[in-house]
């Protein structure tokens, strides 16, 4: 076998690959919308930030809640509010519309009417929201001297935060004093409205991760109006260094049901890399084909619309795949053969076909752009390289 028909062979293969990997993605693309991945990806994410990453659900004290639940409660409260609320798209009506048509059995308080939460949420409104939730830009306007000269803080404020409400109403407590100390007038209507409204159930790791970004911001600047903007920045910064981790987890999770999508393509469509490759070394018509369609359609595969055109492709080139090869992929010489041999055999090809698959759908879960680019490479490498710049009257060759 010479070195041109293995690139050939390989150019067919990854033609094969990319354009099931674009049916893969399709469909990855369809279930990750319908049932809200990304959403729900994001709330849960947002959960487990303001809970300090603390995933218990339980708690050793009676009555109790753990701070996830109440993470997920705050988390409530900023998804309504009005900064995120109208981010939420129905991303999901048309599929719903479908599902309706089919089932019918829909009650009037099923998909049809609820809104999807928001896949993607800014930084700078997840920290206005946040902070507007707490109330903390409204405590800030009732302190004694927010100047550079008192030694009022963020991380005052916040460290007396969880004891506000108990501080006000009950003189006898030890922050009552520590209240009059940071702010104006606690018997000011205005703020006792401010403090009696104060979210109930705010994570104790929250206020202790909001603390430790306020002593930050405190190093930066003394002003207590410009400790509070850099606050703000440090708070989006958090969210953002946040967000990207919790990205890598999606990325793994949906690679994960790429192979699976792809292991299941795989299968449906019968695509058996080895015998892929055992029919491209062989038919040189098929393996022509599939090299002339691979080259013409270089560019047109790479274009959103190759999605709607994926049968047409696999017409056109004369893919070897499909169930109607199993008895190609099964055929067998049993002359001069025992049937202890026949059997040994017949399993070795089944555990063939299963590899085969598998291989396969590894290979599709690779995904569409990182085929495209191999193609590209492979294209080049057969064709000696890219074509030469065509030089006109305005651009003159170089001497």
């Amino acid at each position: 076998m010479n070195l041109p028909v293995v690139v050939d062979i390989t150019l067919g293969l990854v033609f094969i690959y990319l354009i099931l990997s674009l049916l893969a993605s399709e469909i990855q693309e369809l279930i990750a919308t319908f049932l809200q991945w990304r959403a729900k990806h994001l709330k849960k994410s947002i959960e487990l930030l303001l809970a300090g990453g603390s995933q218990t659900k339980g708690s050793d004290i009676p009555d109790e809640e753990s701070d996830i639940t109440k993470a997920e409660e705050l988390v409530q409260k900023l998804y309504n509010d009005p900064l995120i609320n109208t981010l939420n798209q129905q991303t999901q009506e048309k599929i719903e519309k479908h599902l309706r048509v089919v089932t019918k059995k829909i009650d009037k308080k099923g998909l049809g009417e609820k809104q999807s939460g928001p896949s993607y949420l800014p930084s700078e409104t997840f920290a206005i929201t946040l902070l507007d939730t707490l109330k903390i830009p409204q405590l800030i306007n009732h302190v004694k001297h927010p100047s550079e000269e008192s030694k009022t803080n963020l991380h005052m404020i916040l460290e007396s935060y969880k004891q506000l409400k108990d501080g006000i109403n009950n003189k006898t407590s030890p922050v009552h004093l520590k209240i009059q100390e940071i702010y104006r007038d606690i018997e000011d209507p205005e703020f006792r409205n401010i403090v009696n409204n104060l979210p109930n159930n705010v994570p104790d790791n929250l206020i202790k991760s909001l603390s430790v970004i306020a002593q930050r911001s405190r190093i930066k600047v003394g002003d207590l109006t410009e400790e509070m903007n850099q606050f703000k920045n440090e708070v989006e910064t958090w969210f953002d260094r946040s967000m990207d981790r919790a990205s890598g987890v999606y990325k793994r999770n949906a690679k994960g049901v790429a192979i699976l999508i792809g292991i299941s393509i795989a299968i449906l469509t019968n695509t058996d890399t080895f015998y892929l490759v055992k029919r491209l070394s062989r038919d040189s018509v098929i393996r022509s084909t599939i090299t002339q369609s691979a080259s013409q359609r270089t560019d047109y595969i790479n274009d959103s619309n190759a999605r709607i055109q994926i049968e047409k492709l696999l017409e056109n080139a004369s893919i070897p795949i499909g169930l109607q090869n199993l008895n190609q992929q099964f055929e067998l010489d049993t002359k001069g053969l025992n049937s202890d041999r026949v059997l040994l055999i017949r399993i070795w090809q089944f555990v063939k076909l299963i590899c085969g698959w598998i291989v396969s759908g590894l290979a599709i879960a690779m995904g569409a752009p990182f085929w495209f680019d191999i193609l590209n490479k492979v294209i080049n490498v057969r064709n000696a390289g890219p074509k030469p710049v065509a030089y006109t009257k305005d651009q003159p060759s170089q001497k």
